[in-house]
């Protein structure tokens, strides 16, 4: 019987070597799958060059412009003012520095006016008490502000007044009574001058703003009785910037407001942590950056134009650099902010971060 050749064995090698050849080429993509994610990523330049700040929080400090500045550089203690011709502070408020950054301080518990130069050095005093030009008679609060020309206006409110004086410190002119009525005053608090000399005045039992001349003519008045945007119910600091905005501190709504020159409402944010604080005074540094006093909780507050949080420091204590019930702001013309402490008795001076 004759054999015919069987092709089996050779089938089986080639459909092996087939299969050899596709696992050989299926296994280089996958070694390279495997071997791509092991390539070190790059990483951003900031993320090991933030520093740490004692007084501001971390979330903040890409806002320092340069990496290696200390904390010592960035916020530091220049200037502790407690006592002034012999007699201790008491419960100072309203702030404000002229041109020349000399430093007028209400010393409210003591009904007087005190002038400072940069160094802290006492120059002048208006101590006395009474309704007459140039007397005081403080409700133991009450703002000072000071115009282009280095006038002066001081709430009286214990005579339920406003009152002027120029440069060299002499009376120029007073107005207010006691009443609710346009140019009239029950609890007058916080003052602001605009650009052109304007004077606006904040009284924390009227929840108005009113608007005067730089000679105390009643031009206008803005708010009302409220929550609302617009409304208040406990209004405290006011300030001006360059633009002509104001900016109104709600003690009791915990809240600062923003409204153009005409007083018409544009914007409204909360300061504290979760919104929970208590503003008082407030001021607007030469970027327009606005700095708020958490009366509540002794911080500072800082603030774009517009609202959005950049920084909080401070904590309550009775230590230098401490603040406990912090009130009134200023600024002098190299940018260092003044600080009155109601409960602490002093006003302090620092470097901004």
């Amino acid at each position: 019987m004759t054999h015919k050749p069987s092709f089996l064995p050779f089938l089986s090698l080639v459909i092996s070597l087939l299969l050899s050849s596709c696992t050989t080429a299926a296994a280089t993509p996958v070694a390279v799958a495997i071997t791509a994610p092991s390539l070190t990523p790059t990483m951003p330049p900031t993320a090991t060059a933030v520093p740490t700040h004692t007084h501001v929080p971390t979330a903040t400090e890409t806002a320092v412009p340069t990496p290696t500045i200390t904390p010592e550089a960035t916020f530091s203690l220049l200037l502790r003012l407690t006592a002034a011709a012999d007699t201790r502070l008491k419960a100072p408020y309203g702030l404000a520095v002229d041109s020349a950054d000399n430093l007028y301080v209400f010393d409210a518990g003591h009904g007087r006016l005190l002038k400072f130069d940069s160094q802290g050095d006492l120059l002048a005093v208006w101590d006395q008490q009474g309704s007459g030009a140039g007397e005081f008679n403080s409700l133991g609060f009450g703002g000072i502000a000071i115009d282009a020309a280095d006038n002066l206006f001081v709430v009286d409110n214990g005579n339920f007044r406003i009152q002027k004086f120029d440069a060299a410190g002499n009376f120029v002119t007073e107005w207010g009574s006691r009443g609710g009525g346009d140019g009239q005053f029950e609890r007058a608090i916080g003052i602001a001058v605009d650009a052109q000399g304007n004077v606006y005045v904040t009284d924390d039992a009227k929840p108005v703003v009113q608007k005067f001349d730089n000679d105390g003519v009643f031009l206008s008045k803005f708010g009302g009785q409220g929550g609302g945007d617009g409304q208040f119910r406990h209004p405290t600091g006011i300030a001006v910037d360059m633009d002509g905005h104001i900016y109104v501190t709600d003690f009791e709504n915990a809240r600062v407001q923003k409204f153009d020159a005409d007083g018409d409402f544009l914007v409204a944010w909360h300061i504290g942590e979760n919104g929970r604080g208590i503003p008082e005074g407030i001021a607007i540094d030469a970027q327009g950056r606005v700095v708020v006093t958490n009366y509540g909780l002794g911080q500072i507050e800082l603030f774009t134009p517009d609202g959005e949080f950049l920084a909080r420091w401070g904590k309550r204590g009775t230590a230098d650099d401490d603040l406990n019930r912090p009130v009134a702001l200023a600024f002098d013309t190299a940018g260092h902010l003044y600080i009155s402490d109601q409960a602490n008795n002093t006003v302090q001076k620092f470097v901004l971060p």
